[in-house]
């Protein structure tokens, strides 16, 4: 390869994509609302305007969140008959999903495996709650122009990108780089190493803080779990799709044929199927130092472990949004079939497009992932890996990701695939998860309360007389607070006003030291002590002495001063 062959491949990689990648006319002939400005016509407007009645004084936007209410799909498609740019309107696809969603949500009663009793994919949500069958509907179209709406004609567009069209050089960057078995993206490239290369030893030393990619040169080293094959064993079992659980041939049929957005992502840890399929892999070595092991010891009664194995499925466009993976736990994600789009960001460096409160506890996505790459974020992204350590890159099959604790990550299926993913505890990883323990109580996810109180009065009954003597406390006031709660839902879904705070930090330490690892819990520890610390001084260095106040007690003999939060505040008015 030429250097300025190379040169050409690193600014086509550097350059990020266009956000006119999809061409293809909306199926009821709905526009952009660019058009509205290009090709204006009263009489359209104001055939428009007749046709939205009452609604013509809202925005697209609040129309489509006020039918967002419509509770019983009858009531929706009867709306949709009222008019053309009605029917427009409750065409969209994302009204009858939430409109599932909520009432599959509420079929707590249903005995069906089928939530809703519907057990047929139609190829749409529409069609699926309507139950309309084939051939497909009549689809009634627009006078051009009629309706240039972006809240509908986005949707649509999001549902038609091609990734392999829109990341068209960074795939042809990365698949070199598979071929090699080494990243040739030195910008915001993900390294990649051999497998068999690695030991523990120089992963916990230097790899531990960083994102990578390894494989084997064997081809057996997974298991083959593609969905044809999953699905000839697992066909009527139940797998968990975000909010709802459907029989894998349900799941398999909406696979392969929707339009949805965003589409939904298999995620599932705890069906009968996972139990089976726990068994047939093995951890990488390097990753098999786990600390959270602990919460499983069925030597001591304790099986409290929180979730953190699970198979994912997912068609082409579907992924997850930006997030960070629970109680600062590190990952590795190992790609079956299909390949991965991977956008990993520190964890002080928060991603383009995203919203997060001051401690992290809530992270707002407001768009898509498919928006978010259309809308320009993607490219504001790769803007950041010039002096912000951002890294790109994608995992085929047979390779295995490694998600270091706390980095923020965004993952999208370029193909339909197939991966397994497992959070741990690395050895150098506990003194940062202890912290996250104990300063956000509140974050903490994947325990669940009967487990956890079971677990915490078996380790009581064995070791009752090793236990801290605060400690103790701590578990027998928890333990009396939630004595006539009976509820096995993830401790995140549960009052918190009737939990209160759950010792899982000091259940933790105790743990560890039981274990016969005084050593290493009380590095951590000081190492705790070191982070929390270095938190203090830099909340510090933000606050100033008010000038105000200084200038009431200047010549006085009281020696107090107070603070101001705000280096810019204008405090002339304190």
């Amino acid at each position: 390869m030429t250097v300025e062959h190379q040169a050409k491949k690193k600014r086509n990689l550097s350059k990020g994509i266009s956000r006119s990648l999809v061409s293809e006319r909306h199926p009821l002939n709905v526009k952009p609302s660019g058009n509205s400005l290009v090709f204006t016509d009263s009489g359209l407007n104001n055939q428009k305007s007749k046709l939205l009645g009452s609604f013509r004084n809202f925005n697209d936007e609040l129309i489509l969140e006020l039918l967002s209410f419509i509770e019983h799909p009858q009531d929706l498609l009867q709306l949709g008959h009222s008019s053309r740019v009605f029917y427009a309107f409750t065409y969209d696809e994302d009204l009858w999903r939430k409109i599932y969603m909520r009432k599959s949500s509420k079929d707590k009663n249903n005995k069906s495996d089928y939530p809703l009793g519907i057990n047929r994919w139609l190829g749409s949500w529409r069609r699926t709650m309507l139950k309309l069958p084939e051939p497909k509907e009549a689809l009634i179209q627009l006078p051009e122009n009629l309706l240039c709406s972006d809240a509908l004609f986005r949707p649509f567009q999001c549902s038609k990108i091609d990734y392999s069209v829109a990341l068209k050089h960074l795939i042809e960057d990365e698949e070199e780089s598979y071929k090699l078995r080494r990243t040739q993206n030195v910008k915001f490239g993900i390294e990649r190493y051999d497998e068999d290369n690695l030991t523990l030893e120089i992963f916990n030393d230097q790899y531990l803080q960083k994102p990578f990619i390894i494989s084997k040169k064997s081809n057996t080293r997974w298991p083959e779990w593609s969905l044809p094959r999953l699905l000839k064993r697992f066909s009527d079992v139940k797998f968990r799709q975000e909010s709802v659980e459907w029989p894998l041939h349900f799941y398999a049929d909406y696979h392969v044929n929707n339009s949805d957005e965003s589409p939904l992502y298999l995620f599932d840890c705890q069906s009968e199927a996972m139990k089976k399929l726990v068994e047939e892999y093995k951890v990488p070595s390097i990753f098999s130092n786990d600390f959270f092991q602990l919460f499983n010891q069925k030597d001591w009664g304790v099986n409290c472990r929180p979730d953190y194995r699970w198979i994912i499925i997912g068609p082409e466009r579907s992924g997850s949004t930006f997030h960070k993976d629970p109680n600062f736990t590190s990952a590795w994600n190992a790609n079956l079939t299909g390949r991965k789009l991977w956008i990993m960001l520190p964890p002080n460096v928060k991603p383009p497009g995203i919203s997060t409160d001051d401690t992290e506890s809530e992270v707002t996505s407001p768009v898509g992932i498919a928006e978010w790459v259309l809308s320009g974020f993607y490219n504001d992204t790769l803007k950041l890996t010039e002096f912000q350590n951002c890294k790109i890159g994608i995992t085929f099959p047979g390779e295995v990701m490694f998600v270091p604790s706390g980095w923020w990550h965004s993952v999208i299926n370029l193909e339909d695939s197939v991966a397994l993913t497992q959070n741990f505890v690395p050895d150098n990883s506990l003194a940062k998860v202890l912290h996250f323990l104990k300063s956000k109580p509140e974050q903490i996810s994947g325990f669940h309360l009967n487990k956890f109180k079971k677990s915490l009065i078996n380790f009581i009954n064995s070791f009752s007389d090793r236990i801290n003597e605060g400690n103790l406390q701590i578990f027998e006031s928890f333990l009396q607070k939630v004595k006539t709660l009976d509820n096995d839902e993830d401790i995140g879904e549960v009052d918190c006003d009737k939990l209160g705070r759950l010792p899982i930090f000091e259940f933790f330490i105790e743990l560890i030291k039981q274990n016969g690892r005084s050593q290493e819990l009380e590095k951590a520890l000081r190492e705790l002590e070191n982070i929390e610390n270095e938190e203090f001084y830099k909340a510090g260095k933000n606050i100033v002495a008010s000038k105000k106040w200084g200038s009431l007690v200047e010549g006085s003999s009281v020696s107090t001063f107070s603070f101001n939060f705000d280096d810019d505040e204008n405090d002339d008015d304190l």
